[in-house]
């Protein structure tokens, strides 16, 4: 467990990576509180496109999305799950 979150870590360096980051986390932000799950599907994937500027940036495998991939779906991706199950959940159906 401690190695995945030293990767996770190491997969999110970088000033661009971490400005997509912050914009991909407002679009989540956004996507709870309007009940959207589009708003956080495309912070999710605006989140990536950090990942995979940083890979092409650097050509270094430590940053590469395959190599990321597999602490976010330990640290990430299941939190991602559960903002989409609570917008389901709570969304007034009509």
């Amino acid at each position: 467990m401690k190695t995945y979150l030293k990767q996770f870590i190491e997969c999110h360096t970088g000033t661009m990576n971490l400005v997509l980051h912050i914009i991909g986390f407002t679009f989540i932000g956004i996507g709870i509180f309007q009940k959207s799950i589009f708003f956080v599907v495309m912070g999710a994937i605006v989140q990536e496109s950090g990942h995979f500027y940083q890979y092409a940036r650097t050509k270094n495998e430590k940053y590469s999305p395959r190599y990321c991939s597999r602490s976010q779906l330990i640290f990430a991706y299941p939190l991602l799950l559960l903002i989409i199950l609570y917008i389901l959940l709570t969304t007034p159906r009509g």
